[in-house]
């Protein structure tokens, strides 16, 4: 089961909701619905989301009948759900050309009842771990476009794009698809991807750590490598005779410990150095071998 559809199952297992909540998420659901001939009508392939339909329905219009069509079309089912008569469901809700602010009268239980109908319709949300992506796609383009401000104006910044004629509204960051979540009433789903963002996150962290180590690491190997050709150059070349006993020191204990750190090798000297000090005198080592190799 997708993501979006275990968010969508989530919304549609809510059945003890006041009766104005009903209301506005019906009428989001409707909202996001289509127009066949004069009637306002849904159709989904989701059985869960047409029996929620139901219910609400037997909520807001108690005693009024509702039919359910089913379709079969290569192997998958259609169902198509609407109230008869028609006109009762426009008295209730208006002509769907604007949010109908009776119904979504402002505030966050019928706001985001209202946005619950409409996601559970045309919503979508990619699995946070693969990325942040929600979705929204109404079958009319006004919808979308009042839709669009409804939810801006509710404080979470969404965006729009046309693709094959369509108005999609869709938001790429998770702090925004976690408010919407929580807003419509998905708040499961939301501490879910917040979940995945630490787990993100923390996988980040140690990545950029073990990078971190393995490039010192590198480093710490080609500057003693480095110091090893001068070394072996310098006594090839030179002798033993040309370096001072301080010298002589590092340059054995280098030599007899090509991996080690410049902090351990500090360590080793019978009177322990400093890392600067022991820096010091692998440049010293370094320029010797400079100027011997200069001479030819």
């Amino acid at each position: 089961m997708s993501f979006s559809s275990e968010i969508k199952n989530e919304l549609c297992a809510v059945r003890e909701i006041s009766e104005a909540d009903a209301s506005a998420m019906l009428y989001g659901m409707f909202f996001a619905g289509k127009t066949e001939g004069k009637k306002r009508i849904l159709q989904s392939e989701n059985l869960n989301l047409i029996t929620l339909a139901q219910s609400l329905c037997e909520t807001v219009f108690p005693n009024v009948h509702h039919e359910t069509r089913r379709l079969v079309r290569n192997g998958s089912s259609l169902y198509t759900f609407e109230i008869k008569p028609s006109g009762i469901l426009y008295e209730k809700f208006g002509d769907f050309s604007g949010i109908n602010s009776e119904i979504v009268s402002g505030n966050d239980c019928s706001g985001g009842a209202f946005l619950r109908g409409i996601f559970v319709m045309c919503g979508y949300v990619t699995d946070p771990k693969k990325e942040y992506h929600l979705e929204i796609v109404l079958s009319e383009k006004k919808h979308a476009e009042i839709l669009l401000g409804f939810i801006n104006e509710h404080g979470m910044t969404v965006k729009s794009a046309v693709r094959q004629k369509n108005l999609i509204i869709y938001a790429k960051t998770s702090e925004v698809i976690e408010d919407f979540l929580t807003y419509i009433g998905a708040g499961g789903h939301s501490l879910q991807i917040m979940r995945v963002k630490i787990e993100k996150d923390l996988r980040n962290r140690a990545n950029r750590s073990v990078n971190c180590d393995s490039a010192n690491l590198d480093k710490t190997v080609l500057a003693s490598e480095k110091s090893r050709r001068d070394i072996e150059y310098i006594l090839e070349t030179a002798g033993e005779s040309a370096l001072s006993p301080e010298l002589l020191e590092t340059a054995r204990l280098r030599l007899e410990n090509p991996e080690s750190s410049l902090s351990e090798l500090c360590r080793m000297f019978n009177k322990p150095i400093s890392r600067s000090g022991l820096n010091h005198r692998l440049q010293k080592l370094s320029q010797i071998a400079g100027e011997l190799r200069a001479k030819g």
